[in-house]
């Protein structure tokens, strides 16, 4: 997706209901205090624009194949809205450069070195702030349109079909370490028959369909073991590990949504088991104050605008972590 392009020194944006014109000669005189060719900074300057604008369309065009999409995701407005704040920021930028001098370029005879010193400190805090838009936009729009994470990412206890997937990726380890034991068995018996490497590749990928990259370095680049083939361990705790999360799972969903509101010096605080999202949530009556957001942060809990509510994950620690928050809000009422 193309939402920019740079023409004739112009930098011209469309997309949704948004449409921007940024001509070079207009931001040009911004750098007139610091490079003795304003002209090619303000080319630069766009051209990287375009790219951040069109790399960012292109990967929300990318994230209709990570996994299931939010029914109510709306990529090109997530565009629109990134290319408005962008291309803000990236106004902000250059007005606080605007603001900035080389003196290199002014002559140093009374240059004023302290008040320039301040100026670019903002000019760089400009900077900063246009750097990390990208970066925490990817992120939100990712959450946004993967409310349950994409295919190749851990598997989200919110996930409706978490259940379903953990147990096709216990399946999945328990059939590689059933073909890591055949090859096993094979590579003994043709190590006891003095087999060459090649034979013993070639057997391991024809009897067990182990990829032959694989079984090159579970026979021949296995020095660092003290014997040759696959080690299973690994997999063996991955499995103990998926099966103690579903049970995990199984007794979250037995319990179900859970709700209870306590009385505190502040008025009710309610706390919400909400299994569908996996998470437990405290709802405030007002605003905490800088004590009781201290004492959530502490605790693991993170402010979620879109619920309206403190939540983290929901397990066992999550219920000790909100236990421990009431006893500091009460706790602080008393006294």
């Amino acid at each position: 997706m193309t939402v920019a392009i740079v023409e004739n020194g112009t930098l011209v944006v469309s997309v949704g209901g948004f449409a921007a014109s940024i001509a070079a000669k207009s931001i040009e005189h911004q750098f007139d205090a610091l490079t003795h060719f304003p002209d090619r900074r303000a080319n630069i300057e766009l051209d990287e624009l375009a790219a951040r604008l069109n790399d960012f369309a292109a990967y929300v065009e990318d994230l209709a194949g990570k996994g299931d999409i939010a029914p109510e995701f709306n990529g090109v407005a997530e565009v629109e809205a990134f290319a408005r704040r962008h291309i803000d920021l990236a106004r902000r930028f250059w007005a606080a450069e605007g603001r900035c001098m080389n003196w290199f370029i002014t002559g140093p005879a009374r240059f004023p070195v302290a008040r320039n010193d301040k100026r670019m400190k903002v000019a760089d805090a400009r900077r900063a702030d246009l750097a990390a838009h990208p970066v925490t936009a990817r992120k939100a729009v990712k959450r946004k349109a993967l409310q349950h994470g994409a295919d190749d990412e851990p598997i989200r206890s919110g996930d409706p079909a978490a259940v379903e997937k953990i147990k096709a990726k216990i399946d999945a380890l328990a059939l590689s370490i059933d073909k890591a034991k055949a090859a096993n068995a094979i590579i003994r018996r043709m190590e006891r028959d003095g087999a060459a490497d090649a034979a013993m590749i070639k057997a391991v990928v024809t009897q067990t369909g182990i990829s032959a990259a694989i079984a090159v370095r579970g026979i021949v680049l296995a020095d660092w073991q003290w014997k040759r083939g696959f080690d299973t361990s690994g997999n063996r705790a991955e499995i103990r590990r998926l099966q103690s999360r579903l049970k995990s799972l199984a007794r979250m969903q037995e319990r179900g949504n859970e709700s209870q509101t306590i009385k505190t010096g502040i008025g009710g605080v309610e706390i919400i088991e909400n299994v569908g999202m996996a998470r437990i949530q405290m709802i405030f009556p007002a605003k905490p104050d800088e004590a009781t957001r201290r004492a959530l942060k502490a605790n693991g809990f993170r402010w979620s605008p879109s619920q309206g509510a403190w939540q983290r994950h929901l397990n066992e620690a999550g219920r000790w972590a909100a236990e421990r928050v009431m006893k500091a809000i009460t706790t602080e009422g008393a006294a």
